[in-house]
Order: structure tokens, then C-alpha cells, then sequence
């Protein structure tokens, strides 16, 4: 095979050109050998190639990926419809009984999550309650990761918790006594037993009042009882009756020891004469305090008005506020009165 474009080509093409004016029939120009492929024929050559020889592979990689895809669309659907219908935790086989120390075990009483325990129950110092029971997920017997009884007084709202023991395979026992139970509980009328399941994941945790109980105490146990708290809190309103004001005396009463005390007068003033009173000093006195000495005097008789005011007309408070006032005018003006006094006695005059 020649190559194209060679020597040999070149000159059968002159040949033609010669005998075409030697000729002058016309001719047809053909060349001896065919013309090479073009670059774009060979590169879709290739590709067809390389289609043809990966085809097995590539079916197969399909294959593949509309598995993992119907695979991926099976676990999505079955992922949706357990969260459309979510479990939730129950229990089963659940039974309680009191027994009393040293005697035979009690009666046992069976409770279900629809149906909780109404009979009256007592929990006595020396009684001991026993509560056992299946906690499940759905319907499969399982461990929960929380598992505990509620006990809670009605009244207070206080409460407080107590864990059960558990198994694997989701059976669990509870044993309670009343020493047990704190103090701030033992002094309601009533408890409340309340089952509390829950753990990890979806499932709906459960919430159930399964009894009530009544403790009962010994005279031990009330001495140690703590006293309520106060509660600050609003008050009970109060009614106030008052006293009725206090009525004076009769006036007859009255009358009689006004004129004892009247009668008493003429004797007081006869003393004072019979006393070697002088009264000469009074225009000397007056002389050396004119001001002090009726002063005083007027306080004197002031008092005596402002009391006898208080016991007719005027409240305490308002003889105090009198009294306040002629104090200060009686205290120095008796001060000075008393002082002149004072200095005549030294001098000798009485």
C-alpha cells in the first residue's frame, strides 16, 4: 500500500493533464488509490469502540444503582411508617400487696394501665408494700432506663420517688415500708402511689396513678412528726367589736365627793393659819417677783381646770396636749417663785 501524497500520485495526475490536451474528448480525473479517513471519523470510531467493549460494565453499574435505590426507598417507607405509628411503654403481670411483718403475706391486688387499684389501702408502721410487675415496649418485654413510684400527698403537693429493680427481661420489684417514706409525707390523710415508665428513643413514657394509700402512725412516729410550716399567705378577714366607750359615773356620785373635798377646804386653810402662815410676806414677795409668783399660782390652777375638763368633756388626748403647754410655764416660773422664797428664809423671815 502507498501512502498518500506520494511521488507516484503526483505523476499519474501529470499523465492525465497530458492526455487531456492531447484528447479533446473529456475525461473523468479519478485517483488509483482512495482517500484517508478524517480526524472526526476516526474519533467516532473510537468512542463506538469503547461503548462496545464497556457495555457489560455499564448495564451492570445500572443494575446496581436501581437496587440500592429500591433498597434506600424500602428502609425511608419503613422508617416513615414507624414514626407514623410510634410505640408507647406499658406493663403487665402488675400486682400489689401489703403484708405485715411477722404474720401472713396480703392479699394481692392486680392493676392494669386502664384499670388502677380503688380499693381503701393502709400502710401501717409495721406493714411493709410489695409491688411487682413486666414493663413493656409495645408488646416486647423490655428494660426501661427509668422505672419509678411516685409518692406524692394531695394536700402539700410534696412527693418523692422511689426506684424499682429491674431486670433484662423487664420484670421489676419494688418493696416500701413507712419508715421509708419521708416525715414531710407520714402527716397527710392520703398518699398517692403514681408508676412512672420512660427511656431513650420514640416510645411514648408512661404516666399512671395506680393506688392510694393511708398511712397510719404510731405514737413513736406523731411525736416525731415536724410541725406545719408557716405559710405567709393572705389572711382570713377580721371582724373588730369594739369595746364601748366606758360611762362616767353617776352624777349623784360625783356631787357627794365634790362636796367632800369642798367641805375639807375651810380645815386646810384653818391649818395653814394655825401653822404660823404669813400672809404679810405677800406684797414683799410680790414685789420681789411680780411676775413668777402669779405665774405660778395660775399655773397651779390651770392643771387643776384641765383635769376637771378631762373627767367632764376632753379625751386624754387633748388634756395632753394642754398639759404640755402650761408644764413649761409652770415649771419655770415656780422655779423662780420658789428661789425668792428661798432667800427669805435665809434672811430669817418666815
Amino acid at each position: 500500500m502507498r501512502p498518500c501524497g506520494s511521488a507516484a500520485s503526483v505523476g499519474a495526475a501529470t499523465r492525465h493533464v497530458t492526455q487531456i490536451h492531447q484528447n479533446p474528448q473529456p475525461t473523468r480525473l479519478t485517483s488509483p488509490h482512495p482517500e484517508c479517513p478524517s480526524p472526526s471519523l476516526l474519533i467516532l470510531l473510537l468512542i463506538l469502540a469503547t461503548i462496545t467493549v464497556l457495555l457489560p460494565e455499564i448495564k451492570s453499574i445500572m443494575k446496581l444503582l436501581s437496587t440500592s435505590n429500591l433498597l434506600a426507598a424500602g428502609l425511608l417507607l419503613c422508617q416513615w411508617v414507624s414514626a407514623a405509628t410510634p410505640s408507647a411503654w406499658t406493663f403487665a403481670d402488675a400486682t400489689l400487696q401489703i403484708s405485715q411483718k411477722g404474720a401472713e403475706a396480703g392479699a394481692k391486688r392486680k392493676f392494669t394501665s386502664t384499670s388502677p387499684i380503688t380499693d381503701d389501702l393502709t400502710l401501717k408502721s409495721t406493714d411493709s408494700l410489695k409491688i411487682l410487675l413486666t414493663t413493656k415496649e409495645g408488646d416486647t418485654a423490655k428494660r426501661p432506663h427509668q422505672l419509678f413510684l411516685f409518692v406524692k400527698d394531695t394536700e402539700s403537693e410534696l412527693e418523692s420517688f422511689f426506684p424499682f429493680d429491674i431486670k433484662e427481661s423487664g420484670k421489676a420489684r419494688l418493696d416500701l415500708t413507712l419508715k421509708d417514706i419521708p416525715i414531710a409525707l407520714l402527716s397527710s390523710s392520703s398518699l398517692s402511689l403514681t408508676l412512672t415508665v420512660g427511656s431513650f428513643g420514640q416510645s411514648t413514657p408512661l404516666s399512671l396513678e395506680i393506688a392510694k394509700v393511708t398511712p397510719v402512725l404510731d405514737a413513736a412516729t406523731k411525736k416525731s412528726l415536724p410541725e406545719p410550716a408557716l405559710k405567709y399567705q393572705k389572711m382570713k378577714e377580721i371582724h373588730h367589736i369594739f369595746r364601748a366607750e366606758p360611762k362616767s359615773p353617776p352624777k349623784v356620785i360625783s356631787l357627794v365627793f365634790l362636796v367632800a373635798v369642798a367641805v375639807c377646804l375651810p380645815g386646810l386653810f384653818g391649818a395653814w393659819f394655825s401653822l404660823s402662815a404669813n400672809v404679810s410676806h405677800l406684797p414683799k414677795s410680790l414685789a420681789a417677783s411680780p411676775i413668777a409668783h402669779p405665774l405660778f399660782f395660775a399655773s397651779l390652777l390651770a392643771f387643776e381646770g384641765v383635769f376637771f375638763a378631762y373627767y367632764t368633756q376632753i379625751n386624754i388626748f387633748q388634756t395632753l396636749a394642754a398639759v404640755t403647754i402650761i408644764s413649761p410655764v409652770a415649771l419655770l416660773s415656780g422655779s423662780r417663785a420658789l428661789r425668792e422664797v428661798r432667800a427669805r428664809r435665809l434672811n430669817g423671815e418666815r
